[in-house]
Parts: structure tokens; C-alpha cells; sequence
């Protein structure tokens, strides 16, 4: 009826969730029977390839549990006793243990989920300072993410002067997909790792 008070919509109306990463490819592996076997309160030896290798070790760890963050699944577990995570996309196979999980006394999934992650974002040993064209400003920020730890003006139009976290040096080829569009500045060996690349880069496809 016209002027009738309608009740608001629902969130299920208005509201839709999809936690998958951009242009990510399937999870290969089962993410649901990984849960499952985690549920039984065993250990598990897991198939892993760390990041930046190629070659896979055999582990055997403690698990907690599981995290979504961001669309990407990770393994949240005791190796040896120290807390790790482990990508799932990077998990080859795993298989239960005949022995019981052994979990640190007083530790939760969701505080040492919290504090792993916290420990990976703050792992900055090396700050990169670069000038980057102002329209890949919002390119910038949805790649770096907490890398991104500054962004200023430049002395030139049309640039900003950012300032970049990494844990090591080598982080810096990330910027790489910035192309043209980026300078490094400051430190020198930053400078000196990407002119290495591009020149090899330069020579392959010349």
C-alpha cells in the first residue's frame, strides 16, 4: 500500500561474500578432508614446498587448525614445537599420523593464527624508497598491500615518492611488475638488484 512503512531489507539481500583471490586457480587440494583429518586430533606428515623452492620435504607437524585470510587457505601448526603456517596451495599431500597431536599448553588456534600473521606483516628489515607514476597509486596499494608503508608527494608532478617493506633485499622484484611506471632510490643495493634483472631480462628477449 502506498506510504506503508516497509520493513528493511535483509543483509542476505544486499550482501554477498566471495572470498576468493583474484585470478586465483582452484585449490587443488581437498580442503574439506584436510579439516576432516585435522578433527581427529592426530598429527600429520605433510608433502610441503616452502615458498621460493622447488624441490618438496616431508614434515611432520602438530596441527591447530586452519586460516582464510584473504582467499588463500593455510595450515596452522607446530613443527619441532615452533608455530608455523603453511600455505595449502603449496601442500602436496598429507597423511595422518598414528600418533596424537602434541599442542603447546594454553595456546589457541585463533590468538597464534593472529600472532603468526601479525609476525609474517611485520617482518620488514629492508625499506625501499622509490618514485611511482600517480595514476598506478591504486595499483600500488591493492599489490603491496602492508608493504606499503608511506606514500608522499614527489618533487615532480605526476609522481609520489612511496616507501616499500620487505624482509630481505631480494623482495624488491616485486616492484618489478611496475614497469616503466617506478624508480628506485634508495638503498643503493635495491637499485643495483633490479638494474641486474632487467638487464638479464634484456638480454634474453633481445
Amino acid at each position: 500500500v502506498h506510504g506503508e512503512a516497509r520493513p528493511p531489507l535483509s543483509l542476505a539481500e544486499i550482501v554477498t561474500v566471495d572470498n576468493r583471490g583474484w585470478f586465483d586457480p582452484a585449490p587443488e587440494l581437498d580442503v574439506a578432508a584436510l579439516a576432516a583429518g585435522i578433527r581427529t586430533g592426530h598429527r600429520l606428515h605433510i608433502h610441503y614446498r616452502a615458498s621460493g623452492r622447488l624441490e618438496v620435504s616431508r614434515r611432520t607437524v602438530d596441527p591447530y587448525g586452519l586460516l582464510l585470510r584473504a582467499g588463500r587457505w593455510y595450515l596452522v601448526a607446530d613443527e619441532a614445537g615452533r608455530p608455523r603456517l603453511y600455505s595449502v596451495a603449496r601442500l602436496e599431500r598429507w597423511v595422518l599420523s598414528e600418533d596424537p597431536r602434541r599442542l603447546r599448553e594454553g595456546v589457541r588456534l585463533d590468538g597464534l593464527a593472529h600472532d603468526l600473521a601479525d609476525r609474517l606483516e611485520s617482518g620488514r628489515q629492508v625499506v625501499v624508497t622509490a618514485e611511482l607514476a600517480a595514476d598506478r597509486r591504486d595499483l600500488a596499494e591493492r599489490i603491496l598491500g602492508t608493504r606499503l608503508l608511506a606514500v608522499g608527494a614527489a618533487t615532480q608532478p605526476g609522481l609520489l615518492t612511496i616507501k616499500i617493506g620487505y624482509a630481505d633485499v631480494g623482495g624488491v622484484r616485486q616492484l618489478l611488475q611496475f614497469a616503466e611506471h617506478i624508480r628506485i632510490l634508495d638503498p643503493p643495493e635495491a637499485r643495483h638488484l633490479i638494474r641486474d634483472v632487467a638487464s638479464t631480462l634484456a638480454e634474453r628477449h633481445g
